[in-house]
């Protein structure tokens, strides 16, 4: 019963806003955004608590004004996410300008295939959907949730916006196979999960890292693209697609995961310091220990 009035409210609301003008919804999405900022007590004080350490941000004020921007950016993209049922191609071409399209082509042109790598940042889902739409089919590797009937509804909703997942327990062949026939694999590995990881240096801190994009491209010859979508202040949308990352051999594999898996993290972090108002600081980031 608790799964069906899951999915049958996300399945109203999200009804109700795909009908709005795109301008409504978001504004709609930054109120719903700022009430979690107030109302969700443990994740804004973690947010704050996170941003004041990692940014080494003293000033209370300016915390928290970055803490609710983040909270807004999430109402945003939860909303946008809403649309994708009536919303066509040329809709997302045109609220979302790319900067490094020729990386993409040049990784498919060794026939290898590439893997999009990105974070929890901006809207992380319509950058796979305008990847998909505007470069090449992309299939991001996601973790269902634990609702079947929110998951169903979830999935449905990338499938209308053009792009379909693969499940990250079960679909690490699918995702091989993906790879093998020259085709895009998209992989966000900025949180700390139960998957299999190591432990690299994320704002100063030991935080423990899935390396599956490392030992995927090392398997397969796959290219390494660092991708980032930029919420602008006028509702699009910028991605950006990075020079493939440069892979480093080493004699012993924990070595060479780490060092790679540091490298890529880093870049992410840059691009976290640079627009720090649309990363999930409420993520408990640091949780696991080494």
């Amino acid at each position: 019963m608790k799964d069906w009035c899951y999915g049958f409210t996300a399945k109203l609301i999200g009804f109700c806003v795909s009908y709005l003008p795109r301008s409504v919804a978001l504004t709609l999405g930054g109120w719903l955004g700022v009430l979690g900022f107030w109302f969700a007590s443990q994740e804004r004080r973690l947010a704050c608590e996170h941003i004041s350490q990692s940014l080494d941000i003293t000033d209370e004020r300016r915390v928290k004004t970055i803490a609710k921007k983040c909270f807004e950016n999430l109402g945003k993209t939860v909303v946008e996410f809403m649309q994708f049922p009536r919303i066509n191609p040329k809709q997302i071409q045109r609220s979302v300008s790319f900067e490094g399209i020729q990386h993409v082509e040049n990784a498919l042109a060794q026939g290898k295939g590439a893997i999009i790598l990105t974070g929890h940042f901006g809207n992380w889902e319509l950058l796979a959907a305008s990847i998909s739409i505007t470069v090449a089919p992309l299939s991001p590797i996601v973790r269902e949730l634990r609702s079947p009937r929110l998951n169903a509804l979830v999935s449905r909703y990338r499938e209308k916006a053009g792009y379909t997942t693969i499940d990250r327990d079960t679909g690490v062949r699918q995702a091989l196979r993906c790879l093998k026939r020259n085709e895009l694999l998209g992989i966000v590995a900025d949180v700390d999960t139960t998957v299999n990881g190591v432990f690299v240096d994320f704002f100063g801190r030991p935080a423990y890292t899935p390396y599956s994009p490392v030992a995927f491209a090392l398997k397969t010859g796959a290219a390494i693209l660092p991708s980032f979508i930029v919420r602008q202040s006028d509702g699009t949308h910028r991605a950006i697609i990075e020079p493939p990352l440069a892979l480093k051999r080493c004699d012993e594999k924990e070595k060479e995961l780490v060092f790679n898996t540091q490298n890529f993290t880093k870049i992410i972090e840059s691009y976290i310091r640079k627009y720090p108002e649309q990363w999930i600081w409420m993520h408990k980031r640091w949780k696991t220990r080494p």
